[in-house]
């Protein structure tokens, strides 16, 4: 498995002549992940839909984006919600080139086609939005670590959301300098991070990870993991988790489970 994958554009799965590149970060049970940058100008594939839910999350520029047959801009830091079954069809009108990360959940695992065309402008009445963050919208919590949501469900972070997806749910988290997020711990549900500004430090297993800007990280399922920031300017990241726990985490059942790991003669023991 491979935890850290940087963005590069250069081996982009998904072109066009007209610069349009999607590259291909995850595919597992859960979701796909791709990163996808618009010069000005471009457009992605014409008018479409797909089988699963579909969320964005613009890391630079702006994004127009038509949805059933509104038409939205979503700038950076804006996160987008298509529900599966939305016609959509999304360009780059701005003079800057436009860059955004695509959660596709659950994933397909290659057993259907990942998109459909079609002519029709039918949302059939689906919750589609564009969610810009807000500053009311964000919390701190112990040892100075922020929260902002973006799209989830109606236990993110203990509050309510809408709009909401039962298949993954997203938000920005942010760690001033010398903060640290929970001990080692697990999940029940795959993790991601998107890195969007300063460091982070991310202990996987054994071993530990600098990551920076537009690298993304890979947490499945059950793999015990910590971060923290590891640089001298206050870290952002973007947080995605596929499928979304469906109950608010208590101490009673957490979404964290503490783990200790202990290594002796060359075996590796997990305590839980």
């Amino acid at each position: 498995m491979k935890y850290i994958r940087p963005i590069d554009f250069d081996s982009a799965e998904i072109s066009d002549e007209k610069g349009y590149k999607g590259k291909i970060l995850y595919s597992g049970e859960t979701c796909t992940l791709i990163a996808t940058v618009v010069p000005s100008g471009a457009q992605g594939p014409r008018n479409h839909a797909h089988p699963v839910d579909q969320l964005y999350f613009v890391t630079e520029g702006e994004v127009t984006i038509k949805l059933g047959k509104d038409v939205h801009k979503a700038a950076t830091g804006s996160a987008v919600f298509i529900p599966a079954g939305v016609p959509h069809h999304n360009w780059n009108e701005g003079s800057e080139t436009e860059v955004h990360l695509e959660v596709l959940a659950p994933g397909n695992a290659g057993i259907r086609p990942m998109l459909e065309f079609t002519e029709s402008d039918d949302a059939h009445g689906l919750p589609y939005a564009v969610v810009a963050p807000a500053a009311d919208q964000t919390l701190t919590l112990d040892g100075g670590m922020t929260v902002t949501s973006l799209i989830g469900h109606e236990h993110v972070i203990g509050r309510g959301q809408d709009p909401a997806s039962k298949n993954a749910l997203i938000y920005v988290g942010g760690l001033p300098a010398g903060a640290a997020g929970p001990s080692l711990h697990t999940h029940a549900f795959d993790q991601f991070y998107l890195v969007l500004e300063g460091l982070l430090g991310v202990q996987i297993g054994l071993k530990e990870f600098t990551v920076g800007p537009q690298q993304l990280v890979v947490l499945p399922a059950g793999v015990p993991h910590r971060q923290w920031n590891a640089g001298a300017e206050f870290e952002r990241h973007l947080t995605i988790l596929t499928p979304p726990p469906e109950q608010t985490s208590t101490e009673e059942d957490p979404w964290d489970r503490s783990v200790e790991l202990r290594g002796a003669a060359n075996t590796t023991h997990l305590a839980l």
